[in-house]
C-alpha cells in the first residue's frame, strides 16, 4: 500500500470517528413530540338505574405542578373517565386535553355523571392517552408510567350532598435519560377529595369545561394530605463503574404510605469509551488501525429510581423502560376489565422502617465498542425527592461518598 492510500484511509477513519462522537452528542438532545391538534370532547355516556332517583356527579381536576424551568404548558390528554362504585362501574367516553399549568388554585370539570343516590364512589380511573410539555417554545413527549391513573376516594356518598370529586394530580416532571436520549417523565401523586355545591359555590348543574376557584378550606385539606415519613439513612457513592444508592425511611404517621420512585439530582460524571478498529488485507498487504477514545465530562441531571420491592431500578437503561411499558393497561379495555397496577410500588405501614437499595452500572449506552457510564464524584452535593401517595414534600441535600 502506497503512502497516498494510507493517508486516504486515515482520513476516512477520522471522519467516521467524528461522526460517531457527533451522533452521541446529538442523541443527548430531547426527542421532540409529534405535532398534534387538541382532542375533541365527545358526549358523556353513563350507566343509569331506573330503581332510584339520579343525582349529578362531576369529576374535576386540579394541579400544583412541579416542572422544569422554562415550561410554558403541560398538556394531559385523556380518553375516558370511569367511576368504580359499590355496585356497577360508570364510565364517561369523553376525551379532552387539559393544560395542567392553567389549573393552579382552580379546578376544571372533565366529566359528569348521573348516579343513583344510593351509590358510593370508591375509585376514579382516568385514562391517559398522552402527555406533552412545552419548554422554551419547543414541544416534547412526556413518558407516563401508567396509562390508567387509579385514584382512591373514601367511599363518597351522594346522600350527604356530595356533587363531585376533586382530583389532585400533583405531578412532578422529571428530566432523565432513557438509552441515549434525554426524556421527560410524569410522576403523578394522585388522590381525590369529595366536594359539595356549597363548598364550591356551585349549583347542581355542572358541565364539562366549567372552571371554579378552589375554596381556602379545601386547599388546606389538600395540603394536609401528605406522607408522614422520617429519613433515617441515605448514601450515594460510586466504586469503579458501579453506583450504590440506598435510603431508609420510617412511617411515623397513622396511615400507610405508598412509595413509587425516588428522584436523585446531582452532578454526574459521564465517561465515554469507544474502540474503533479498521483493517485491510489486500494482495497479502495487511493494514490495521485501532483508535481508543476515552473522554469524561460532568453534567447535572436527575436520575429516577423506580421501586421493585425494596430494590431500586434505575431508569437510564432501555431494558428497564421496556419492563414498565409491557405493564401498560390498554386504554381501549372494557370497563369490566381489572387493571393491574402498571407502576410498581411499595407500601410502608405505620411504624415500619424500610431501606430501598440500588447497586449497579448506570449506563446510557453499554455496548461492545461504545459505552456511556454515569458515576458520582466524591464530595458532590446531591438531593432527592420521594414520589409517594400521600405525597412526601421534604427535600434534603447531602454529600456523595
Amino acid at each position: 500500500m502506497n503512502v497516498k492510500s494510507l493517508l486516504a484511509l486515515l482520513i476516512v477513519g477520522l471522519i467516521v470517528l467524528g461522526g460517531i462522537v457527533g451522533y452521541f452528542m446529538l442523541t443527548l438532545q430531547p426527542a421532540k413530540a409529534p405535532s398534534s391538534s387538541s382532542t375533541s370532547v365527545s358526549t358523556t355516556s353513563t350507566s343509569t338505574s331506573t330503581r332510584a332517583s339520579l343525582s349529578p356527579f362531576a369529576v374535576a381536576l386540579t394541579d400544583p405542578p412541579s416542572v422544569p424551568a422554562g415550561t410554558s404548558a403541560l398538556f394531559l390528554n385523556y380518553s375516558r373517565v370511569e367511576l368504580i362504585t359499590n355496585s356497577s362501574p360508570y364510565f364517561a367516553n369523553i376525551s379532552g386535553s387539559v393544560n395542567l399549568l392553567s389549573l393552579v388554585n382552580v379546578s376544571k370539570i372533565i366529566a359528569t355523571f348521573s348516579l343513583p343516590k344510593n351509590v358510593s364512589v370508591n375509585q376514579i380511573r382516568l385514562f391517559v392517552s398522552s402527555v406533552s410539555i412545552e419548554i422554551n417554545g419547543s414541544k416534547y413527549s412526556v413518558f407516563v408510567p401508567s396509562s390508567v391513573l387509579k385514584i382512591p376516594v373514601a367511599n363518597v356518598s351522594l346522600v350527604n350532598g356530595t356533587i363531585g370529586a376533586l382530583i389532585d394530580l400533583r405531578p412532578h416532571v422529571v428530566v432523565t435519560y432513557a438509552g441515549q436520549s434525554l426524556r421527560f417523565i410524569l410522576t403523578p401523586v394522585v388522590f381525590a377529595m369529595p366536594f359539595t355545591a356549597k363548598e364550591v359555590n356551585g349549583s347542581q348543574k355542572m358541565s364539562v369545561g366549567q372552571v371554579f376557584v378552589i375554596p381556602k378550606h379545601l386547599s388546606k385539606e389538600l395540603e394536609r394530605e401528605s406522607a408522614n415519613l422520617t429519613l433515617e439513612a441515605v448514601s450515594l457513592y460510586s466504586r469503579g463503574n458501579e453506583t450504590v444508592f440506598y435510603i431508609s425511611l420510617k412511617n411515623v404517621g397513622n396511615e400507610p404510605v405508598t412509595v413509587y420512585a425516588i428522584s436523585v439530582q446531582t452532578l454526574w460524571n459521564v465517561t465515554l469509551r469507544s474502540v474503533l478498529h479498521f483493517s485491510l488485507n489486500k494482495s497479502q498487504n495487511y493494514f490495521s488501525v485501532k483508535w481508543n477514545v476515552h473522554k469524561s465530562f460532568n453534567v447535572s441531571l436527575p436520575v429516577l429510581f423506580f421501586v421493585n420491592g425494596t430494590q431500586l431500578v434505575a431508569f437510564p437503561s432501555p431494558r428497564h423502560v421496556l419492563s414498565f411499558v409491557s405493564q401498560f393497561a390498554s386504554s381501549n379495555a372494557s370497563s369490566e376489565s381489572v387493571f393491574n397496577n402498571s407502576l410498581n410500588s411499595y407500601v410502608i405501614y405505620p411504624g415500619e422502617r424500610v431501606t430501598f437499595e440500588y447497586e449497579g452500572v448506570l449506563a446510557l449506552v453499554n455496548g461492545k465498542n461504545v459505552s456511556l457510564i454515569l458515576t458520582v464524584p466524591p464530595n458532590e452535593v446531591f438531593s432527592f425527592r420521594v414520589l409517594s401517595m400521600p405525597p412526601y414534600y421534604e427535600n434534603y441535600s447531602f454529600t456523595t461518598g
